[in-house]
């Protein structure tokens, strides 16, 4: 009688061999999605998108805004040492001094259009005359518009608005400034703010600057001061007070105005000689 010895398959499968084949292939799969798991993680921020209230459009971006506008704000007009509006034109093409005499109040140019000082220029929001020197020492930030302000302002010059936007009580604020420009001006600036009372219902902002002004042209020494006050009071969560006094003056000699001479042509000029 024949007997027919029975055969059992074995999986591959389940073999110790294959078992290790199948180890060594997934290793580097495995070592890949550690390495990656392992990747630096990356945050990326964004900051709060810029607005300006002398666009007349309320909270919306500036990139939104069916307008073109440029905000220089209290950190770059710090960095920059700007001490009075002709400072600005130096970050910003569309912008120039029309003029920038010594000892004279500034005149703004935006996109060839000179600003009218008597109704393109702001404070607060409010019209104000610039025929005056105007200290940015207790300036949060200047606001530029550029482009027809008739929408905005009225009568006015075709070139745009600018707006001067006041520091107000934000906090704790210690601030001193002590500097030395050209051949011999010096300043020194104090900015304090602070809020108390209860809830922090009050705030202080206390803007104080003194500079003696020595530009390199001849005999036109002067000197500038500044005292500005602006506080607050959150009567409600939805009602705010707030009051604001300023008071400054600058008393400098300006370079001659030539420009006064209509067509006729100067003789040759004495640099000691100025208005």
């Amino acid at each position: 009688m024949a007997h027919q010895r029975s055969r059992h398959s074995v999986p591959f499968l389940r073999t110790p061999v294959a078992a290790a084949c199948i180890a060594l292939a997934a290793a580097p799969l495995i070592a890949s999605a550690q390495d990656a798991a392992r990747l630096p993680t990356i945050t990326i921020t964004g900051s709060a998108p810029e607005t300006a209230a002398v666009a007349g459009f309320g909270d919306e971006p500036l990139e939104r805004a069916p307008l073109s506008a440029r905000v220089h704000g209290e950190r770059e007009l710090r960095d920059r040492g700007a001490q009075r509006l002709a400072d600005v034109t130096r970050s910003d093409a569309a912008v120039s001094d029309a003029y920038n005499s010594v000892g004279y109040w500034d005149y703004l140019s935006v996109r060839g259009y000179t600003l009218d000082q008597r109704t393109n220029y702001r404070r607060d929001g409010l019209p104000i005359s610039a025929e005056t020197s105007i200290p940015l020492d207790n300036k949060a930030r200047i606001e530029i518009l550029k482009g027809t302000s008739g929408i905005q302002a009225g009568t006015s010059a075709p070139g745009g608005l600018a707006d001067f936007i006041v520091k107000r009580p934000t906090g704790e604020v210690r601030s001193v400034v002590l500097g030395w420009q050209g051949s011999n001006s010096r300043l020194a600036a104090a900015d304090i703010g602070t809020r108390f009372g209860a809830e922090q219902a009050f705030g202080v902002r206390i803007n104080a600057a003194y500079e003696h002004l020595d530009p390199k042209l001849r005999s036109a020494e002067g000197h500038r001061r500044l005292l500005a006050v602006a506080a607050d009071w959150r009567l409600a969560p939805d009602t705010l007070l707030e009051a604001e006094f300023e008071t400054s003056r600058r008393s400098q000699p300006s370079q001659p105005g030539f420009s006064a001479l209509g067509n006729t042509v100067p003789a040759p000029v004495d640099p000691r000689i100025n208005l």
